[in-house]
């Protein structure tokens, strides 16, 4: 009766193979828990307001210019306008030739008496507005007595 050398050993080495596989898949802190924040971007947005957002015949056009931080979330505007009285000013959000829905009211006249130009303003976005404002979705819409809206134009975000 011969005994076989090699038999005990064949289930020695599998193991201690199983043994170092299970090492060398502990988990290191601080490196796997390291998460990478997104930078904070700030944004130049613009909005060029005229008949070809409405398909009207109107000669009025205006220009919205502001900053958008992503930061603190706040959007800060100017808009100045030309050649046209108007009675409501929006912000409003959807899709192209949509009327949208209103997200914020910019200016409504209340008096006999014209808005004073430049309109400035800003306020603070909710992250569903954010996500709208960043995807290209927001438009401003200028009213008048005559049509409502009379002129609208995109704003367009580049960034700083």
């Amino acid at each position: 009766m011969s005994k076989n050398i090699t038999g005990g050993l064949e289930w020695k080495v599998i193991a201690v193979c199983i043994l170092l596989c299970g090492l060398g898949c502990k988990k290191i802190d601080g490196i796997a828990d390291t998460k990478i924040k997104p930078p904070v971007r700030t944004y130049v947005v613009t909005a060029r307001i005229d008949k070809k957002g409405t398909n009207s015949n109107s000669e009025g056009t205006a220009v919205l210019k502001g900053t958008y931080d992503e930061g603190t979330k706040a959007l800060s505007y100017t808009l100045e306008y030309k050649d046209l009285v108007p009675q409501v000013i929006t912000l409003r959000s959807g899709a192209k030739g949509s009327v949208g829905t209103l997200i914020q009211e910019i200016y409504k006249k209340s008096t006999e008496k014209e808005a004073s130009l430049p309109i400035k303003g800003g306020f603070t976005l909710s992250p569903l507005q954010e996500r709208n404002l960043l995807k290209g979705q927001w438009f401003v819409a200028i009213g008048t007595l005559t049509l409502n809206p009379e002129i609208s134009g995109i704003l367009t975000l580049k960034q700083k």
